[in-house]
C-alpha cells in the first residue's frame, strides 16, 4: 500500500464551540418524539451534557457538537440494508438480525434506529468509556426504553481475550449480522486497522450462508496517507478506496480466515464534509462532492459484505 506522510493533522487541534445555535432537524425530531424533550429545552439540555462529556473527553466531536449528526442514518445503505432489515418481523426457523454499533460514543445511532421502530432486543452498542454510555442515557432520557445490558463496556476492539470482564464484546462473537464502525478506523495506524478488521470478522455471524454487513465512515483521501495525530505522538492511517479494499482482502487471506470466508465485496465512496450553518438543515456537517469547496474535508463511506462458507 502506497503511503504519503503528512504533517500533524489539524483535526487534533483542540476545537470547542461554546454555543450551540441550533439543533439539527434530524436530532431535534428524535429529542422531541423519542426522548420527550420540548424543542425550547433541547439546546440547554444538549449543551449541559456536552460540557460534562467534554470535561472528561476533550475530543473534537464533542467540542464541535458533531455527535449530533447521525452518520449512519445518512449512509447510502441505511434504509434498505439496516433500518428495513431490522424492522422485518421474525420468521420461524430463521435467525433474527442483530445490529451492533462499535465505538458508539453517546449512542446516537442506536437511538435513531429505536426511534425508527427497530426492536430494542435487536440493538446493541459498545464503547471503551463507561461514562459515554451513562451520558447517552441521560441525553436521550430512555433508560426505560433500551436494555442497558445491550450497551457493552468495555468493548475493546483490540482486546485479545475471551474473558467478558475484560472485553464484553465477546458475548456477541459469531452473532452480529449488521456491524456499524464509524469514526473509528481513522484514529489508528495501519497495523491496528488489521487488528480491528480481524475483530470485526470474529463478531460476524457465520452460519447463515448469506452476506453479513460491516458499514460506516471515516476520514479518507484520494491518496492514502499516514498522518501524525498530534495528541499523543502516534500516527493514523487514512485510506483511499484501493487501500481500504486491500486491507480487508489482506486480513481475509490470513490463515485463520482463508478457509472460512467464501466471498468479500467492498464498496467505498468519497465525500467532502463542510460545516452547515443553515438552522433548518438536517445535520451540522453536510456531505458534498469531494473538493466541491476549498473547505471540504474528505469522508470515506464504506460497505463491506462478508459471506462465510457453510459450516464455518
Amino acid at each position: 500500500m502506497a503511503t504519503n506522510t503528512a504533517p500533524v493533522d489539524p483535526i487534533y487541534r483542540q476545537r470547542f464551540f461554546e454555543t450551540l445555535h441550533h439543533v439539527p432537524k434530524s436530532m431535534a425530531k428524535i429529542m422531541g418524539s423519542y426522548s420527550g424533550i420540548p424543542e425550547h429545552e433541547q439546546i440547554a439540555h444538549i449543551t449541559k451534557l456536552r460540557n460534562e462529556a467534554y470535561a472528561q473527553f476533550p475530543y473534537p466531536c464533542m467540542g464541535t457538537f458533531r455527535f449530533l449528526d447521525l452518520d449512519l442514518a445518512r449512509h447510502e445503505a441505511y434504509k434498505e440494508h439496516v433500518r428495513d432489515v431490522l424492522l422485518q418481523p421474525a420468521l420461524s426457523g430463521k435467525p433474527e438480525p442483530l445490529f451492533l454499533d462499535c465505538g458508539c460514543c453517546l449512542g446516537q445511532e442506536v437511538r435513531k434506529l429505536a426511534a425508527d421502530g427497530a426492536p430494542p432486543h435487536r440493538l446493541w452498542a459498545s464503547d471503551i468509556e463507561p461514562r459515554f454510555i451513562e451520558l447517552g442515557f441521560e441525553l436521550f432520557r430512555d433508560a426505560d426504553k433500551l436494555p442497558r445490558d445491550h450497551f457493552l463496556c468495555p468493548g475493546d476492539l483490540f482486546a485479545d481475550t475471551t474473558d467478558p470482564s475484560e472485553d464484553q464484546l465477546n458475548v456477541l462473537n459469531d452473532k452480529v449480522t449488521i456491524l456499524n464502525v464509524s469514526a473509528v478506523f481513522h484514529l489508528f495506524d495501519l497495523d491496528e486497522h488489521q487488528r480491528i478488521v480481524n475483530r470485526c470478522l470474529r463478531l460476524l455471524r457465520k452460519d447463515t450462508g448469506v452476506p453479513m454487513l460491516v458499514l460506516g465512515g471515516h476520514v479518507g483521501g484520494q491518496e492514502p496517507s499516514r498522518v501524525e495525530r498530534g495528541d499523543n505522538g502516534k500516527y493514523r492511517y487514512l485510506h483511499n478506496g484501493e487501500t481500504w479494499e486491500a486491507l480487508w482482502r489482506g486480513v481475509c487471506d490470513q490463515p485463520q480466515w482463508k478457509d472460512t470466508v467464501a466471498a468479500l465485496k467492498v464498496k467505498t465512496k468519497l465525500f467532502g464534509r463542510i460545516r452547515n450553518e443553515d438552522p433548518n438543515a438536517d445535520e451540522l456537517v453536510s456531505l458534498c462532492e469531494p473538493y466541491s469547496t476549498d473547505e471540504a474535508r474528505l469522508w470515506q463511506m464504506f460497505e463491506v459484505w462478508v459471506t462465510f462458507k457453510s459450516g464455518a
